[in-house]
């Protein structure tokens, strides 16, 4: 063992932070490889999957320049019912309009200009967007806070999320909304195989039917892969012990398992809600036809 009063070390601060030489300015980096692939791609896919769910969610509400479209041409295109069945786009579920029944007559009559997207949206909106993936993503593509590993930034150096990004803290209670949210979109489901005309009923099953059926899967594949669930499971208990134990390590594990993959439930539930309600817009519209594969009427 070296001597002390010989020791390099002695009389130095260990907490001394060294700085290591890096390229300053905005996308400036000592890499050679592509690094600006993964996030260029995110920003396009983010970009898109944005740009659409707006564009739709307009569509169906009271605005001049979509006079030729949905809602304010008198024609709805949130919904399929052309051979007795209803196949309702997750992007109007549930199905509120201000006014009229059930929840919508909770909705202000002089929200009626507004499209029914424009008032559920918030919930799933809100919790993919306070999502642990989905910061790091558009962080990353669109905030280039970092770009990548070893790129600097156009902010200086990552001080964490505060000021406005103290909001981020609320996605905990979007998540329980969102869990929620996949008991409705289940029950649209279920209402997608009830067929009814003229005093007639009948079960089937349409491609519709299945459509919704797949984004269900992928969005409970998503939801119970949240980071914020799986804590609120087993991240609050220091054991797992006894029966209440028992279940409740099994559910962690099984949290455990998809969030492994929640990037992938997250990409590809996304792009799924964006085409399920694509294909109920194609439908309504008479481009594409809602084949019934079972039963019906």
């Amino acid at each position: 063992m070296p001597n002390a009063m010989h020791d390099p070390l002695r009389g130095r601060k260990l907490t001394e932070a060294k700085r290591l030489p890096m390229a300053r300015g905005l996308g400036k980096t000592d890499r050679i490889d592509q690094w600006w692939k993964s996030p260029g791609a995110m920003a396009i896919y983010l970009g898109i999957m944005v740009a659409y769910a707006t564009w739709r969610g307009f569509m169906e509400a009271d605005f001049w320049f979509f006079s030729e479209f949905g809602y304010s041409a008198g024609s709805q295109t949130m919904y399929i019912e052309d051979k007795g069945s209803h196949v309702l786009s997750p992007l109007y579920s549930p199905l509120i309009i201000p006014g009229e029944g059930d929840i919508g007559a909770l909705v202000p009559e002089f929200l009626i200009w507004l499209s029914p997207a424009m008032i559920i949206l918030v919930v799933p909106a809100g919790f993919r967007g306070t999502c642990y993936y989905y910061r790091k993503a558009y962080y990353r593509s669109f905030f280039a806070s970092p770009a990548a590993c070893a790129v600097s930034t156009p902010f200086g150096d990552y001080n964490g999320e505060r000021r406005l990004f103290v909001f981020q803290n609320v996605h905990r209670y979007f998540m329980y909304l969102a869990v929620a949210w996949l008991f409705i979109l289940a029950y649209d489901v279920w209402l997608a195989t009830q067929f009814h005309s003229d005093g007639s009923d009948g079960f089937g099953i349409s491609v519709g039917t299945l459509v919704l059926a797949l984004n269900v899967f992928l969005l409970t594949g998503y939801t119970l892969g949240c980071h914020s669930l799986r804590h609120m499971i087993g991240g609050i208990k220091n054991r797992f012990s006894g029966t209440t134990g028992k279940v409740a390590e099994g559910c962690w594990t099984a949290c455990t398992g998809l969030n492994k993959h929640h990037n992938k439930w997250a990409i590809f539930s996304l792009f799924w809600v964006m085409f399920a309600d694509f294909y109920v817009y194609m439908c309504t519209i008479g481009v594409w036809n809602d084949i019934v594969l079972i039963g019906g009427l």
